[in-house]
């Protein structure tokens, strides 16, 4: 597992010897925070062997192209690495000498197998719930639910046996996704000080800082977002009004179930108080307007920045699943996060009627 500081060096050295491989030049390419890529650095490739140099402030997640394949990801670290393997083969491409990638892939193992359990345990799920036998449904939906928890224990043990991982803490970083960041916030606490100024474990430590703040009472946000129609549209445009801004996306299917439920709401308290603003995290524009289009017309705007979930409105708002909403008060303050329409609709009848 993780022992950099006896491993530490002052540059990296990779060599790669791959089989299989036609082109003549490899790349090296890193990710930003919006989800976009580019390179960084390109080698030559000799009978299918290259090599890159440089040096890194931190162990840093990159990605490896060739040719027309697929990149594969490759923890770069102030080491001398080797790749090998085949490129028709990149699940068995292996990587020797960076131990932040040795700790990333053994998570990534762990929550693949976590996966594949709860798969397996959905499948004889939904065969007791054909079958009506109410005694298995309940065994097997507290199985199939554990396995989140589950993976959470083995991430939190990981760490706190390799506080100074950061191959771990981008991996925690990609939980981030799945989990609320305050089910994260304890394994967070367990990483060492060492690698504080990891980007990882900066961008994990602002989450939980944005999530504390982000309470009822304080001041929303301000955005300006494109809309369906052509225009923009800001937070400061509905100031006077109780606006709800439903989070959703075209491919989620809950989201466009919401439409009818919402519609009716909005129709109830219709009177120059109170509108909705649809934010979607899509990223393909045609898919969306097709997405908007199916849905015919509604009383209030869609808008869409098509940078899905790195959308800085999305991090704003503590958007960390979807279909999700905030009800924000005529003054601008964070009133509901996340309310289901029952609560909404009781929240509004009490301040508009």
């Amino acid at each position: 597992m993780s022992v950099l500081s006896c491993h530490w060096q002052s540059s990296y050295n990779i060599h790669g010897k791959l089989r299989c491989v036609r082109a003549n030049t490899a790349y090296m390419m890193e990710v930003d925070q919006l989800g976009n890529s580019y390179v960084i650095d390109s080698v030559p490739i000799h009978s299918g062997e290259f090599r890159f140099r440089g040096h890194v402030d931190y162990p840093t997640m990159r990605f490896i192209r060739i040719g027309t394949r697929a990149p594969f990801d490759l923890f770069v670290e102030n080491s001398q690495i080797s790749i090998s393997g085949s490129l028709l083969l990149p699940d068995e491409i292996k990587i020797e000498g960076s131990y932040s990638h040795d700790d990333f892939s053994y998570l990534m193992r762990e929550y693949a197998k976590m996966t594949s359990k709860q798969n397996t345990a959905l499948v004889h799920l939904t065969n007791a719930k054909k079958q009506k036998d109410a005694k298995e449904i309940k065994r097997l939906n507290k199985i199939y639910t554990s396995y989140p928890d589950s993976l959470l224990m083995i991430t939190k043990q990981f760490v706190l046996n390799n506080p100074s991982s950061v191959g771990a803490a981008y991996f925690v970083c990609s939980l981030t996704q799945s989990y609320e960041i305050k089910k994260l916030e304890e394994i967070i606490s367990l990483f060492d000080p060492s690698i504080r100024q990891s980007p990882y474990v900066k961008y994990l430590r602002e989450e939980l800082a944005l999530h504390k703040k982000f309470v009822s009472g304080m001041k929303a946000p301000d955005f300006t977002l494109p809309t369906f129609l052509g225009d923009t549209i800001s937070l400061s445009n509905y100031s006077g009004k109780y606006l709800f801004l439903d989070f959703g996306a075209s491919w989620c299917k809950k989201t466009k179930g919401r439409v009818s439920r919402l519609k009716k709401i909005y129709e109830e308290f219709d009177g120059g108080k109170f509108d909705v603003l649809s934010i979607s995290l899509d990223e393909d524009r045609k898919v969306w307007k097709n997405y908007v289009t199916d849905l015919g017309v509604l009383p209030w705007k869609l808008a869409c920045d098509f940078k899905y979930w790195s959308s800085p409105v999305t991090k704003y708002y503590r958007v960390q699943s979807i279909p999700y909403g905030v009800l924000i008060s005529p003054d601008g303050k964070i009133l509901l996060v996340d309310p289901n329409f029952d609560v909404l609709e009781s929240y509004l009848n009490k301040k508009l009627k």
